[in-house]
């Protein structure tokens, strides 16, 4: 008894797949471009190594015995699974098609950036779909280094083993309640945040807000934390504190919420980078290159 198939002449299978659809043994080895007594002598050698009949000589025209029906079967099936990837593969040649796994951080990228950023890709390679998975930071960063995804916004600074594309440049704003008079400021300074209750955001701009209160030389001080925007939008009309985000992630509607610019400006360019070497499929290289080739656009 064999322990692999690999052990059987591999025409074998192509051939009882041939005699289940109605050919005789002449026409199967006609179809499958060899003779008619090498047919009969592959099909005598598996049996040979089985331990028992494919077909039933004594039948006229020749049937397969159940274990034979098993074996063409199990090449019908390996036929239409070759065809299917035959398929997918043109597909991907063609079109591109595939999934691009990006990482990205808060939500700046997830619900400013990237929808804008793929509205154009979504016309030019249709067959090629986004998933996007929500990381702070430093987990996107990490995520892309480890290989889990293709692609991660990042805020841009020098790494020597990424690539990066600059899309959007963003900004640090403050969010306070109307009623709040910091409200009635132009600007917000450190100095004006010193003595209040500061909400922290967890969700992507930790360190640059850190940064914006180091160039003052005040270290940040802070009563609470939130990832979420929602959360911290919640606190802030509550009465709990101030925060600042950045700008792209303030939704469109925020009622009781004034938006202040920062006093110096802080801005952030967003990027999307990816890992120096070889691309993990044809989508996310073809992706990448249109990009390379639209970042002007995308930028303007």
């Amino acid at each position: 008894m064999i322990e692999h198939l690999d052990s059987i002449p591999a025409l074998v299978p192509k051939l009882l797949l041939h005699l289940l659809e109605g050919e005789n043994l002449s026409q199967a080895a006609t179809s499958l471009a060899v003779s008619q007594p090498a047919a009969s002598k592959a099909i005598r050698r598996a049996e040979s190594l089985l331990g028992f009949a494919l077909i039933k000589r004594d039948a006229r025209p020749l049937e397969l015995t159940e274990e034979g029906r098993l074996v063409a079967q199990f090449a019908r099936q390996r036929l239409e699974q070759e065809t299917m990837l035959i398929r997918q593969l043109r597909m991907i040649r063609k079109e591109g098609a595939g999934v691009v796994k990006i990482a990205s951080f808060g939500a700046s990228a997830s619900t400013h950036m990237l929808p804008r950023l793929f509205e154009s890709v979504r016309r030019d390679l249709p067959k090629v779909s986004v998933g996007i998975s929500e990381f702070n930071d430093d987990e996107a960063l990490l995520a892309l280094r480890e290989g889990r995804v293709d692609f991660a916004t990042i805020v841009d600074h020098e790494y020597l083993d990424l690539e990066i594309i600059p899309i959007v440049t963003d900004r640090l704003v403050a969010l306070v309640h109307e009623d709040d008079p910091l409200a009635l400021l132009p600007a917000i300074s450190v100095a004006d945040l010193e003595t209040r209750h500061f909400i922290l955001t967890k969700g992507g701009s930790e360190a640059l807000i850190r940064a914006w209160f180091s160039t003052s030389g005040t270290p940040l001080q802070f009563k609470h934390t939130a990832v979420q925007l929602t959360s911290i939008l919640a606190m802030i009309r509550s009465g709990l504190g101030v925060s600042i985000v950045a700008e792209l992630a303030v939704p469109d509607f925020h009622p009781e919420i004034r938006v202040l610019p920062l006093t110096p400006e802080y801005p952030r360019r967003i990027g999307l980078a990816r890992r120096s070497g070889s691309f993990s499929s044809h989508a996310a290289q073809r992706l990448w290159r249109y990009l390379c080739q639209h970042r002007e656009s995308l930028l303007s």
